[in-house]
């Protein structure tokens, strides 16, 4: 509960460094928006964010009155458990860009909501005051179809054994106690889980995004059916927001095996290679 913790010690430093920074800006270095990828920085590593410190951020951001941008192409529509992380920071957008969930990965489809002051915004008698952009496949009648399917079926219970009731998140389907057990394994650096995403970081000396850690975890986990994509040292698995607990439950019992396994604990302590490297060069 991000509004609980907003009178805490810990929420006023990091009000104090955001107004800082924001206060110090300066001729090319004014901000026009803040933009952020809520809770979940999905491609630069699945690093989880303090949900507090976002809202900081972007109270202060909305009080010098920057527009809210939020990045929920990856978060957003239940990948996270609820339809719109803004639930999780308590705190609503300007602008919201929507796209994967949105038709389940099945044919391309992007949506951006604004706010009517937005929108209006680009009201105009001439084209110069028009916003002359929009997504190449914006409102095709294959994708809207798939869309609308895939919102519907991720609030029925008759489609969505996940689905509790209208305003309460979906079902955790990550078994906690499995969760906790990977995470305290000697090969994982930290672990986590949330509505329906699964990561992992491996404990190794050559981490980072550049590094080849996963490699080897990802083909064994194959023979198991699953398909995992690992990002340098982390690994994830993601699944529907309509897949049963009790298969999360298979592919977190299969992953813990083979942490476990010689192969794994052999893998970590290999000499880095190439990649691994450089990796202090890479900037997600």
């Amino acid at each position: 509960d991000v509004s609980s913790r907003l009178g805490s010690p810990l929420a006023a430093a990091y009000r104090r460094s955001v107004s800082c920074a924001l206060d110090g800006a300066v001729g090319a270095a004014l901000p026009a928006a803040l933009v952020i990828e809520p809770v979940v920085q999905g491609a630069g590593g699945m690093i989880l964010v303090d949900p507090l410190y976002q809202r900081v951020l972007c109270e202060e951001a909305r009080s010098r009155g920057l527009p809210l941008v939020f990045d929920e192409v990856f978060v957003g529509l239940y990948r996270l458990g609820v339809p719109s992380t803004s639930t999780l920071l308590g705190i609503r957008p300007d602008i919201a860009c929507y796209a994967k969930l949105l038709t389940g990965g099945t044919v391309p489809l992007a949506v951006t909501l604004a706010t009517e002051a937005v929108f209006d915004a680009f009201r105009g008698l001439s084209k110069p005051e028009a916003l002359l952009h929009g997504h190449s496949y914006s409102a095709h009648a294959i994708g809207c179809s798939v869309a609308s399917a895939a919102l519907d079926m991720y609030a029925d219970a008759a489609s969505n054994c996940n689905w509790v009731r209208a305003g309460s998140p979906l079902r955790e389907q990550w078994d906690p106690e499995l969760v906790r057990e990977i995470s305290r394994l000697p090969t994982v650096e930290r672990a986590w889980a949330l509505g329906s995403v699964f990561a992992t970081a491996i404990r190794t000396e050559h981490g980072g995004y550049a590094s080849s850690a996963t490699r080897e975890l990802v083909m064994r986990l194959r023979p198991h059916g699953i398909r995992a994509r690992p990002l340098g040292n982390v690994l994830y698995l993601m699944v529907s927001p309509t897949t049963e607990p009790s298969r999360c439950t298979e592919m977190l019992g299969a992953l813990r095996l083979e942490l476990q396994s010689d192969a794994m604990a052999q893998a970590t302590q290999r000499a880095p290679g190439e990649g691994e490297r450089k990796e202090t060069e890479h900037v997600p």
